[in-house]
């Protein structure tokens, strides 16, 4: 389905059409290529000053078709279509839908099983212990003690910044996000610098893997505070009621507006329930669209600060809307914050264009947007409005279920041993610990514990299925989409003994909306490509991936594309470079 053409109405029928129809044709591998219309670049001209990786953190296809009749016809989302292309058919082949591994496919144009990013946290057997994605010791700058630890040590593969860095000398690269992994996956240890929020302080952070002090630009935003600006501000909704129609505004299962009120509605104030900033204050503009806009001004200070696009050798900027996310989790995708929210956004996209068309100068700057992942909806709603759908501690009930019959095959485990030695992120890890006998006698019983493991997880409720690592990994893969983005996903260094595939519409936990599956909810995204060498006003509903901006970028370029990119570049687009 045309995002273009999706209005949005709060019924099962609706809402079936868009997940069981309209999804499952990206997901399954569809492709269809529609005749290009509006012009068509025929070739690059002058490579672009500039070139912008934009990322807006939990953007479904479905959310945006869900508010697009609402939103501004001079908005960000309105002009992206209007004068560039629309991708509607943009697809993440890995089924790990989550922001690490999102970030690093848009930096490198590869999926998790080739850049290694597989979750945003992953058990390491060498360490045993979970590891953060961007965990990676590494010295605090002088006054900024709050960006030690953190840098992109296990990104596996180059970056576009990386290839921009080895053939265009004296290119400035910069990465700007609200979450550090957003920022520092995008562009990796190739920008001169990536820089975060820190949610304790409210500063924009970053560390001596970039930098050996703050720059300027930087130091200066901090001092400026742009983010205190919005306290005692009010959350308000900004769109017509009938951006809201259908939304309930009070749902029992939401969580609470960071301020000390315990409402789950709007209007808001931004105060994080003190008298003055504080970290409770921070955590509440998190929360809220208002994030969104502290990173737009963060990434106008540094085109500004940086001087990025001020002459002739192309610079690149990378930048990610985080605070979607949140109010997606917080709230629930289906809710009158979320859809708020994208309207706010949808103005933040276009300051954003509007000030680097002053900035930069129109035509002269190349813009790829698209979303990290996507997202599913509350479950409640969702079995409200006639879909299967349900929570529960779904982890933990598949490693009791396994273990369990773990203990029917091998006995009782050792004395302060378990047979799983951990569960997370959709994975059981055996304990190899908790197995007798010499290496090839437990290499054997690791074997056939992960096939008991399997079986046992996937008879668990609101578990579809499971499968032992050791079978998905193997060839051929088939035609079935589960086992091929759980093949695309899975790094075999990084990955546990049995792979977990919840039901659709299935939740873990106790946030309203959630992600990190392989079901297409969560792996179809916008994508939008506009700006200098592209083609104006066309849709293309091939079937691409969200890494094509990093090898877009590197033909408009002229300069070869991150060297394990797998994302290609439509013909539609008419870019031959």
């Amino acid at each position: 389905m045309n995002a273009n053409e999706t209005p949005f109405g709060m019924s099962a029928q609706m809402l079936g059409f868009l997940f069981a129809t309209g999804l499952c044709a990206g997901a399954c591998g569809t492709q269809t290529t529609a005749e290009p219309e509006g012009s068509v670049a025929a070739s690059v001209g002058e490579p672009p000053r500039l070139v912008v990786l934009c990322s807006v953190d939990q953007l479904a296809s479905w959310v945006l078709a869900a508010g697009r009749p609402f939103l501004a016809p001079d908005g960000g989302f309105a002009r992206l279509a209007r004068d560039g292309v629309e991708f509607t058919n943009c697809v993440y082949e890995h089924a790990c839908s989550e922001t690490g591994p999102g970030h690093a496919t848009i930096g490198t144009g590869a999926p998790a099983r080739v850049h290694g990013i597989v979750r945003n946290r992953w058990w390491s057997r060498e360490v045993g212990a979970s590891i953060y994605c961007v965990g990676e010791p590494m010295r605090a700058l002088p006054g900024m003690p709050e960006g030690a630890n953190r840098g992109p040590g296990q990104l596996l593969a180059p970056t576009l910044a990386a290839t921009m860095r080895a053939n265009v000398p004296g290119c400035r690269i910069t990465s700007v996000a609200w979450k550090d992994r957003s920022a520092i996956l995008m562009c990796g240890g190739d920008s001169d610098v990536a820089a975060w929020f820190e949610k304790s302080t409210g500063r924009l952070v970053t560390n001596t893997k970039w930098v050996s002090s703050a720059p300027d630009w930087l130091a200066r935003f901090n001092t400026e505070a742009a983010i205190d600006r919005f306290f005692g501000r009010q959350w308000q909704r900004i769109g017509p009621d009938a951006a809201y129609e259908g939304l309930v505004d009070d749902r029992a299962y939401e969580y609470p507006h960071e301020n000390g009120s315990k409402s789950r509605t709007l209007p808001q104030p931004l105060t994080g329930g003190g008298t003055a900033p504080s970290p409770g204050y921070y955590e509440q503009i998190y929360r809220s669209p208002f994030g969104n806009e502290v990173v737009r001004l963060a990434a106008q200070a540094a085109v500004a600060g940086m001087e990025l696009g001020s002459d002739d050798i192309p610079d690149l900027l990378a930048v990610s809307f985080s605070s979607t996310d949140v109010v997606g989790h917080y709230f629930g995708s289906d809710s009158v914050e979320a859809r708020d929210a994208l309207l706010r956004l949808d103005r933040e996209v276009a300051a954003l264009l509007e000030f680097l068309d002053e900035r930069v100068g129109r035509g002269k700057y190349a813009f790829f947007l698209t979303a990290d992942h996507g997202v599913g909806p509350t479950p409640e709603w969702a079995k409200a409005n006639g879909l299967a759908a349900g929570r529960g501690l779904l982890q933990t009930q598949a490693r009791a279920a396994a273990e369990r019959d773990l203990r029917r095959k091998f006995g009782k485990e050792p004395v302060g041993q378990r047979y799983c030695q951990h569960v997370g992120e959709w994975a059981l890890v055996l304990n190899r610990a908790a197995f007798s006998g010499n290496a090839a006698e437990v290499d054997a019983k690791l074997v056939a514990a992960a096939e008991v493991a399997a079986r046992a997880a996937g008879n668990v409720r609101g578990i579809a299925t499971a499968y032992t690592t050791r079978e998905i990994l193997a060839e051929p893969r088939g035609e079935d989409p589960i086992r091929q983005a759980l093949h695309a996903a899975l790094h075999p260094d990084r990955a546990g003994d049995v792979q977990l595939v919840v039901e659709p519409y299935w939740l873990d936990g106790t946030l309203p909306s959630s992600h990190g599956t392989p079901h297409p909810y969560d792996r179809e995204v916008v994508a939008f490509a506009f700006g200098s060498g592209l083609p104006s006003g066309i849709t293309v509903d091939d079937l691409v991936r969200p890494g094509l901006g990093a090898v877009l970028f590197a033909r408009l370029l002229g300069i070869p594309a991150p060297a394990r990119a797998t994302a290609r570049v439509p013909a539609a687009l008419g870019v031959t470079r």
